[in-house]
């Protein structure tokens, strides 16, 4: 089987993947789980094959794999206004996690800084924390502070590098889909209240989407910075 065969395979063998994926992701009511406070949050289980391309694949063929998974996950799970919301977020995460890949613990300190920020927000422009705006607020600060403790333990060491481009990448989605969001519905509830929550939620679901590659990076003997120097 020659190289060109074997991309074909391989992007092939990742589209199907990340449909499967895409198909748990709406099979977890996450959502449900924080009592529908924070609407259309997933796991970002289909994410982790993206972040699998990012450091395997080069740059082409990962806006291509995104590009498709976006509108084939759309035509099937969706509809065009799902395949718009997917391409801003995921055109978003893209860019940031292509960005970030050869420094990712900055990319962690540069998103626990944009939490911070978040939370700030939320705090100044919604008033008096309680109900609905506590959770908010508790899912926006454990980001920042998981961010901060991703930064440190990459800095040791201590964790693969993979899991703050994970996390870049996540937020970086979130944000996308609510800027498009808020394009379509013009509430500005969007920015300063639901979009604080999801950096949140990113952070944390890009931390376990990051140690989910991180395992499957070691089960298949892969030095992903190897391979960026050589991409």
């Amino acid at each position: 089987m020659n190289k060109k065969t074997k991309k074909i395979a391989l992007f092939g063998l990742l589209t199907a993947l990340a449909l499967v994926l895409g198909l748990m992701d709406r099979a977890i009511p996450l959502s449900a789980l924080l009592g529908g406070a924070v609407p259309g949050i997933k796991l970002g289980l289909a994410n982790t094959v993206l972040l699998y391309a990012v450091y395997l694949m080069d740059w082409p063929s990962c806006i291509l794999l995104m590009l498709t998974k976006v509108v084939l996950s759309g035509l099937i799970f969706g509809s065009l206004s799902a395949i718009w919301f997917s391409l801003a977020g995921g055109a978003l995460s893209l860019a940031v996690m292509l960005l970030v890949r050869r420094n990712p613990s900055r990319g962690a300190m540069c998103m626990g800084i944009l939490a911070v920020a978040a939370e700030a927000v939320l705090l100044i422009t919604r008033g008096p924390v309680k109900g609905q705006l506590l959770l908010f607020a508790i899912l926006t600060g454990t980001g920042a502070l998981v961010c901060f403790v991703l930064w440190y333990l990459m800095k040791r060491g201590v964790l693969c590098k993979v899991q703050g481009t994970s996390v870049a990448g996540a937020v970086a989605h979130n944000t996308g889909q609510v800027i498009a969001a808020w394009f379509v519905v013009r509430t500005p509830m969007l920015m300063n209240t639901y979009l604080p929550a999801l950096i949140g939620v990113g952070i944390i679901v890009g931390c376990l989407t990051g140690i989910v590659t991180d395992r499957v990076f070691k089960v298949l003997k892969v030095n992903s910075e190897f391979r960026i120097h050589n991409s």
